[in-house]
Parts: C-alpha cells; sequence; structure tokens
C-alpha cells in the first residue's frame, strides 16, 4: 500500500491533473515580437500563465481564399507561418487552445515578409537559345521547392505547356529542346509549393539548329576498354535500342570488379559536330537511378583515328561531366521528379561551342553514385549536325 501511495504521489507531482470537462480557454499570448524572413514571418510571443494550454494556432491568408493555419506546442515561444507569395502586409490572428481545444480570444498581428522565394526565382531567370531549343537558369538561394512552366504556341498559335523543370537548387538551369531553327515566342511561371505563382516571362529566341545523331551507333572494343558485359544482354550495343524509362531493366552494366575509373568506345559512324547528349538511367521497378552503379562522375572524349592499341593519343576530351540529382535527396532517396528525369526525360548534357567535330566517343567513368566498380547505364543519344 505505501508504495502505491508514493507511486500515484510521484505521477501528480509530474503533471498537474487537467478535467477537460471543466477546461477552460487560456488567456492570450503577449508581448508579441515579429522576425520577417523570405516568405514567411517567425512570430515571437510569451504564453499565458494556464496549465491547461496545449498549442499556440495562427491563422492567416497567403492570398485571396487561401487560408493556412501554424501551430506551436507550449515548449516553444514562437510560430513560424509560410506560404506568402509577396512582401504585402499580412495579418495573423493567433490563439491560445487549451487541452479541450478551446481558443482564447484572438491577437491579430501585421507581418511583411522579405521577397519570397518565388519571387526570386521569377525575378532571376534568365533565357537563351541553344542547340534546338533554349535554356533557362536561375537564382534559388533558400533551396526551397519550386517548379518552373515553360509555355510556347502550339500549331494553331495558342500558348502551350512544354515542360515543367523540378527543382530546389541553388542555381537551377534546364533545357527545353525539339524546336526549329524559327525566331518563336516563349512564356515561363513559377510555382511554389503552396500552389503560388509568379507572373508570366515572355521572350523570343531563335533556336540553333541540331539534328538527331540516327542509331545504331557502332561497337568498337578497344584492347584497354572494359567492355565486357555483366550478362549476355547487357553489352554496350544496348546503349543505342531506344528502350529507357520504368521498362529499361539494364541496358549496358560493366561486369562487376572491372576497377575504376573505366572506359568502353563507340562509333557514330559518322563525323558530327555534336551540341549535346543525352544519358538515360537505369529504370525498372526498383529505380536503379543515382546509387549502385549509376555513373556519377565521368567525361566524354572524342576521336577521328582512335589508337587501335587503345592508348589515348588521337582523343581529345569534350567534357566533364557530373550526373544531377533534382531533390538533392542523399543516395537511396529519390523523389518521383529523381526517377522521371533520369529515367523518363534523360540526363541532358551541353557540349562547349568549340568542341571540334568527331566520329568516335569513349565514355570514361570515374564514380558512381555507390562508389562501386562496375557501371551501368540504360540509353546514350546524341545531337549535332553531321559533316557529310
Amino acid at each position: 500500500v505505501l508504495i502505491l501511495l508514493l507511486a500515484l504521489s510521484g505521477c501528480k507531482q509530474e503533471k498537474e491533473y487537467v478535467n477537460l470537462t471543466e477546461d477552460a480557454a487560456p488567456g492570450p499570448v503577449t508581448n508579441v515580437r515579429v522576425e520577417n524572413m523570405p516568405g514567411s514571418a517567425k512570430i515571437f510571443y510569451s504564453l499565458p500563465s494556464e496549465v491547461s494550454l496545449r498549442y499556440v494556432r495562427a491563422e492567416y491568408e497567403i492570398r485571396p481564399g487561401e487560408f493556412k493555419e501554424a501551430k506551436s506546442s507550449n515548449f516553444t515561444n514562437y510560430v513560424v507561418v509560410d506560404g506568402f507569395p509577396n512582401t504585402e502586409e499580412h495579418e495573423v490572428r493567433l490563439y491560445a487552445v487549451s487541452n479541450g481545444e478551446k481558443a482564447s480570444v484572438p491577437v491579430t498581428v501585421t507581418i511583411k515578409p522579405l521577397t519570397p522565394p518565388l519571387q526570386e526565382v521569377f525575378n532571376t531567370l534568365e533565357f537563351k537559345e541553344t542547340f534546338g531549343g533554349l535554356s533557362i537558369a536561375f537564382q534559388n538561394q533558400g533551396e526551397a521547392s519550386m517548379a518552373v512552366t515553360l509555355f510556347s504556341p502550339n500549331a494553331s498559335g495558342q500558348m502551350t505547356e512544354v515542360d515543367t523543370y523540378y527543382s530546389k537548387a541553388k542555381a537551377g538551369k534546364f533545357f527545353a529542346r525539339g524546336f526549329e531553327a524559327v525566331k518563336r515566342k516563349f512564356g515561363a511561371v513559377v510555382r511554389d509549393r503552396w500552389g503560388n505563382l509568379s507572373d508570366t516571362a515572355f521572350v523570343e529566341l531563335t533556336p540553333v539548329f541540331e539534328e538527331l545523331i540516327p542509331k545504331p551507333f557502332q561497337t568498337y572494343n578497344l584492347p584497354t576498354d572494359t567492355y565486357e558485359a555483366h550478362l549476355a544482354n547487357h553489352s554496350v550495343d544496348k546503349l543505342w535500342d531506344n528502350v529507357t524509362g520504368p521498362v529499361s531493366t539494364v541496358g549496358l552494366h560493366t561486369k562487376p570488379g572491372a576497377g575504376m575509373p573505366q572506359h568502353f568506345t563507340f562509333d557514330l559512324k559518322v563525323k558530327s559536330k555534336l551540341s549535346r547528349y543525352k544519358l538515360f538511367h537505369r529504370g525498372s521497378p526498383s529505380q536503379y537511378a543515382y546509387k549502385l552503379g549509376a555513373p556519377r562522375k565521368w567525361e566524354i572524349w572524342g576521336s577521328n583515328s582512335p589508337d587501335p592499341q587503345g592508348g589515348w593519343a588521337g582523343w581529345v576530351k569534350l567534357m566533364d561531366c557530373e550526373s544531377y540529382k533534382p531533390s538533392g535527396n542523399p543516395v537511396g532517396v529519390n523523389t518521383d521528379e529523381d526517377n522521371i528525369y533520369a529515367s523518363t526525360l534523360g540526363e541532358d548534357f551541353t557540349f562547349p561551342e568549340d568542341a571540334p567535330a568527331v566520329r568516335y566517343i569513349r565514355f570514361k567513368t570515374l564514380e558512381t553514385w555507390d562508389y562501386l566498380d562496375y557501371i551501368y547505364i540504360a540509353e546514350l543519344t546524341f545531337w549535332g549536325k553531321r559533316e557529310i
């Protein structure tokens, strides 16, 4: 009995019992202070003394008709309100809420957010013509999740969505291709994760001419190359079978234990001034993009007269490449956008303008996403201008 009484006494000292049926609304928060931040605000306050206090709720409107709320526990003296698309003044109502969900009278505070990420991205949009289309670059110092949608006139002259690019990178850049080398109008709209939309930025550009380098290419195995496949259907020639997306189960898969760095060679079958290429990651339901043997860093070399012994004489490095993961998540954690970008859309790489015309390509892998000693790639596709 003595032990039981001590236990009950100890429980009573830890937390005062509150009868929810007799619960009363707490007093309001006091001493409110605002720290404005980009697209948001941090609101500090003093909590009321009632033991029934459970949390503080902030209610606010980020745009006409779109109401949001934020909550902060009774162990914290501030609440963060975010999702504002501009730097205008906004009213926020603060309620102290009891365990029984009874709210205090509201305290209204005015905030004035700093320039939101949405506006930063929109204000820094930079359009530039490139091979087959245009590039769009922007700054996003807060690394906020953003979507940039590109529009262009269809055959009827109506502005139609071309593509949407998702990014939280500090310095984002993407390409839109497949346009003829004639002057045309483009528009871009930025959207944040709260559904706020920017104005539309318009520009008129003339894409630079390019053509698809026709497939199939030709294997060109040299003595120093790593071309031995993991299995019979994982050979180099799978890189131009036009199988991409979630169904691209393997493609090229070099044999484990081959070591790093490693390289393989193939013949485009025509000397070409290359403008860009796409690398498609291995897909399949288990999503092999951005992990295991997926290349992370590599070099592209070109030649018109390769050394038959496999040496580097006659080769010129065309570019250094590094795989880009839109989400920035760690290895093994992919978003749907990551998988679509890697396996369905393909990573896009632009050759330097001064790169020479070449016929033979050597792909030299320096590092995979999981630092393994083998690689896998689903498909390689090249564009440029053939020198026939």
